[in-house]
């Protein structure tokens, strides 16, 4: 079986929490112009459209919990109004909508890391098989009595180790550099907290010795620095966590450099002394094999490890992700009269997340699809048919339900009925997101054409680029 091959831009967008915004504070705005006899649907809208411009001021210090209050709170606010009287039923759809997305962003963040834990323990798992390997090839050739053969396959084995010393210090010198970018700003979070408390106590050293009005004004001032160092703290202290989380993998990858360098020590010094080896056969054969059933051991309790950090944590991540998308589409249907452009739009953007979410559940199932093809490949004994044939179908099913999820996003925008140049621009961003979903336009023919074949190549090409897509349909939609 071949091992799957379909790549997916994974990153989190925050681009999305801004365009939402944006797209929240337009039908606000095209709503609040209509009149109403629903004042409550009407200051519902307000209070979403409020909540929503406490996230979009671009503060780097803003940390997810307020903007995840302010997500809820926008969606409380218009969750019992959405879909009601128009026009301000609509407007609370839409911005309910919006709001369930955001906190789909947010979780998206909780859903990247639990991925990117278990590819890292997919990668310690194919150092423990690498050990097996290793072990296994020694008792083999522990036995053989003709010493050439022996040697060149422990120098293969010597390579694939050191082959797996540099991509585990590769590893190891990403996660220490990441862990020290991150220490640099907790560093300077710390510096600007203590900084702002300072100034704090400073102001409030004056306002024992001044009037009253002049100490009310001194407070504000000691209020303002004490709120900005307690924003920097926060965010210290959140990153002080991602660095806690990152220590431990860090030192694991460590542990595994220096296992694999101690082995290929120990192939070395097989090939040295494989003459006295072989007089000695029996004894090393039954070591070897011993230490090849201790790595399968672990090997299999760790694939164990990892097949239960996928069902307890990976999974529930990724639905709590999904689950808000389509809390998110629900909301959007009932914007299909007067605010049927801002529903599309927010329908489409729920849609390509949706298909992004479902494109990082594919990759996952892909890494152990291909996790599973290396170890019954190794020979290794064990159950894995049947695990690699569970992993083959859920990447399979998710890799079609991406597609799909970025073809919905296309009928979405086309949904709307734009017209002129904007309509132009949609269609546009319509016919990327149908090419994302594996659907290509029928060609357009003319006497003239104005590309040769060679340049419509090109075009072609650039249109695939998830990143190029990503960055001028966010521009078409800020345009827009």
């Amino acid at each position: 079986m071949t091992e799957p091959t379909q790549r997916f831009n994974t990153t989190p967008r925050m681009t999305w929490t801004t365009r939402s915004l944006l797209l929240a504070a337009a039908a606000t705005a095209m709503m609040v112009s209509g009149c109403s006899k629903s004042n409550d649907a009407k200051d519902a809208v307000n209070e979403a459209s409020l909540e929503f411009s406490k996230i979009s001021v671009g503060d780097p210090t803003l940390s997810s919990t307020i903007a995840s209050t302010s997500y809820t709170n926008a969606g409380n606010a218009t969750s019992e109004y959405a879909g009601n009287e128009k026009p301000f039923g609509e407007a609370a759809a839409v911005s309910l909508a919006l709001s369930k997305l955001g906190m789909a962003t947010l979780a998206t963040g909780d859903s990247t890391d639990a991925e990117t834990e278990a590819m890292h323990r997919s990668r310690i798992i194919r150092g423990h098989l690498s050990e097996w390997i290793a072990m296994n090839a020694v008792a083999k050739a522990s036995t053989n009595f003709d010493p050439s053969q022996d040697k060149r396959a422990l120098q293969e084995l010597i390579e694939l180790r050191k082959a797996d010393v540099k991509e585990y210090s590769e590893l190891f010198e990403s996660l220490q550099d990441e862990i020290k970018q991150l220490q640099s700003q907790i560093d300077e979070l710390d510096a600007k907290s203590a900084t702002e408390r300072n100034e704090s106590a400073k102001y409030e050293l004056q306002m024992t010795s001044v009037s009253a009005t002049k100490a009310a004004q001194l407070a504000e001032r000691v209020r303002e620095h004490t709120l900005r160092g307690d924003s920097y703290e926060l965010e210290s202290i959140r990153i002080q966590g991602r660095v806690g989380q990152l220590l431990p993998g860090a030192h694991e990858v460590e542990l595994q450099v220096k296992k694999a360098m101690d082995q290929i020590e120990l192939l070395e010094l097989s090939i040295d002394e494989l003459d006295q080896r072989v007089r000695d056969s029996k004894t090393d054969s039954a070591q070897a094999r011993a230490n090849a059933e201790a790595a399968k051991a672990k090997l299999s309790e760790l694939v164990r490890d990892l097949e239960s950090y996928r069902s307890d944590t990976v999974i529930p991540a990724s639905d709590k992700v999904i689950s808000l998308i389509r809390q998110s589409l629900s909301a959007s249907r009932n914007a299909s009269s007067t605010a049927k452009a801002s529903g599309a739009i927010a329908k489409a953007s729920a849609q390509e997340h949706l298909a992004r979410a479902f494109a990082q559940q594919a990759r996952g199932e892909a890494e152990m699809v291909s996790l599973y093809q290396s170890i019954i490949s190794s020979g290794i004994s064990g159950d894995w048919q049947s695990k690699l044939d569970s992993h083959t179908e859920a990447f399979s099913n998710l890799t079609e339900e991406s597609k799909q999820a970025f073809q919905d996003a296309a009928s979405a925008l086309r949904s709307g009925r734009f017209r002129g140049v904007e309509g132009e621009s949609i269609e546009a961003a319509a016919i990327r997101l149908d090419r994302l979903g594996g659907i290509e336009p029928e060609p357009e023919y003319s006497e003239e054409s104005e590309y040769t074949d060679s340049e419509y190549d090109e075009e072609y090409d650039e249109s695939m680029d998830d990143e190029s897509f990503e960055d001028e349909y966010d521009d078409e939609d800020s345009d827009g």
